[in-house]
């Protein structure tokens, strides 16, 4: 059964292919995610420093609007950081609830920079927008992989 790609399928591709990871080549959702947690637990820095959950998965100009505004904005590094490590990692381990209050938090968060004019409330409500996206997607594909159809 072919599975949808996750966001984190071919991020990992590199070190499946180093044999630092055991993934099969058409992996679960939920096996990726188990293996970015081994990869972030045996040091891996790049995990919780990506934007893959608050960017689209297509190459998009968003996707690069938004790494620009990371990479110059050590405010929303910090909220990149927090989300890779209490939503990212957890996915697959933590209930659909308990994502959900943390993505809230992380919404407060990022709406706090808006309001201490550490960021724009367009590209808030992008990150935003995109962020809710892909937990929404992610999780449902960790609950449903096992479904018959």
């Amino acid at each position: 059964m072919k599975y949808r790609m996750c966001v984190f399928s071919n991020y990992l591709d590199p070190l499946r292919e180093e044999n630092l990871i055991a993934l099969t080549d058409d992996p679960k959702p939920s096996e990726v995610y188990d293996a970015l947690r081994i990869a972030y637990n045996q040091g891996a820095p790049g995990i919780v420093n990506n934007t893959r959950m608050i960017a689209p998965i297509t190459e998009e100009e968003d996707n690069y609007d938004i790494i620009e505004e990371v990479w110059r904005n050590r405010h929303l590094q910090f909220i990149v950081r927090w989300i890779n490590r209490k939503i990212t990692l957890c996915i697959g381990i933590e209930t659909y609830r308990t994502l959900g209050v943390r993505v809230r938090i992380a919404t407060s968060m990022i709406n706090k920079l808006v309001n201490e004019g550490y960021l724009s409330k367009r590209m808030s409500m992008r990150i935003h927008y995109y962020l809710c996206e892909n937990v929404r997607n992610e999780s449902s594909l960790v609950t449903n992989e096992e479904l018959p159809f």
